[in-house]
């Protein structure tokens, strides 16, 4: 007796199940989410309460230079209150250097779920991206409510030009997951690198424009604030965001350039690693 197949209605010729690019990104997609989830109750635990501190840290930070300004008698340089000047520049610093740290930590934290042929490093920087991005984009709605019942700040206040606002926020997420995907790449060959890291980004939160705006800097440091691509994106930002402000003392291009010169070592130092065998992947 000849046996029937499982299928009888499908043809010999045609694969039971079809790779396709589309069902490929849905797989992609579900293992991202499926690792933000993982990241969100590692991060911040299974209670609300744990995302607080995302809120927490920049506004204690802003009231606390907010008060030495103060005391200082240092005006804004911008038509704006001290506390849209230091937010439309803390925030996106902080998310900037939170995505470099935590995709420095993406491989060895998630070593377990690297031994699944789904999961790759570059699935879990991703997640771990869109994660600090979905909890940023709800800080800022916080800050922009809180000061405009505090200060009176309008809502439109924070909106000198959408077009120019929307293409700054979307060149600093690609600014920061680029930045990520390299950290993660050195974090990989270099276990003190986080460290590293860390040290090293000190000095930039109080050379990157936070405090300052390039246009009010002497000439001489101003030649050498602009080497910095942080500078740029923050001088960007507040273009976009603070009506009265207009700079044309940033460059989109620099931003782009460092940011692509980024993504191309990082996935390099990736493939190498592959084709090493040194890759902590399922193969």
């Amino acid at each position: 007796m000849s046996s029937q197949s499982s299928f009888p209605d499908a043809p010999a010729s045609t694969p039971l199940i079809e790779s396709t690019f589309e069902n490929n990104l849905r797989l992609m997609w579900q293992v991202i989410f499926g690792l933000m989830l993982r990241e969100s109750r590692t991060r911040y635990g299974t209670s609300d309460l744990g995302y607080l501190w995302a809120l927490i840290d920049p506004a204690v930070q802003m009231v606390v230079f907010w008060i030495i300004f103060t005391m200082m008698g240092r005006g804004v340089p911008v038509p704006t209150s001290m506390p849209e000047f230091l937010v439309t520049a803390m925030l996106p610093y902080f998310f900037w250097r939170n995505c470099t740290v935590r995709g420095a930590s993406a491989a060895s934290a998630n070593l377990p779920l690297l031994t699944y042929p789904q999961v790759k490093v570059f699935d879990v920087v991703v997640a771990r991206v869109l994660l600090d991005a979905a909890t940023i984009v709800v800080v800022v709605i916080i800050f922009v409510v809180a000061l405009k019942f505090l200060l009176g700040l309008p809502f439109t206040g924070w909106l000198r030009d959408p077009i120019v606002l929307a293409e700054a926020v979307f060149t600093l997420f690609y600014f920061s997951f680029c930045s990520a995907i390299l950290s993660s790449s050195l974090g990989r060959i270099w276990s003190q690198w986080a460290v590293v890291f860390s040290y090293a980004s000190r000095p930039l939160y109080f050379t990157s424009g936070i405090f300052f705006t390039l246009g009010e800097l002497p000439s001489s440091f101003r030649a050498l604030a602009v080497y910095n691509p942080i500078a740029h994106m923050l001088e960007w930002i507040r273009s976009g965001a603070i009506p009265g402000f207009i700079s044309n003392l940033y460059d989109p291009l620099y931003i782009y350039g460092w940011a692509t010169i980024m993504l191309f070592i990082g996935l390099v130092i990736d493939w190498v690693l592959r084709a090493i065998g040194h890759s902590e992947e399922s193969h």
